[in-house]
């Protein structure tokens, strides 16, 4: 659970700049969309989901294997 969080804090950081870039460079700056916000976060809520899944698959492939 700790590799969904690390990478939802990741992810919503790029979000959350590309948002305030777009913000700031607007002309008007009353053209702040909720909807697209919350759309991107659920997209990086599933983004984070998967990407912590295939990490923690490609942790528990461990071979032990003894010395002879």
């Amino acid at each position: 659970m700790r590799t969904f969080w690390t990478y939802f804090g990741i992810f919503s950081i790029i979000v959350i700049a590309i948002q305030a870039f777009g913000y700031f460079s607007a002309d008007v700056h009353d053209e702040f969309d909720f909807l697209t916000f919350f759309k991107q976060i659920v997209i990086v809520l599933l983004i984070a989901t998967i990407t912590s899944f295939l990490d923690r698959r490609k942790k528990k492939k461990t071979y032990n294997e003894k010395a002879s």
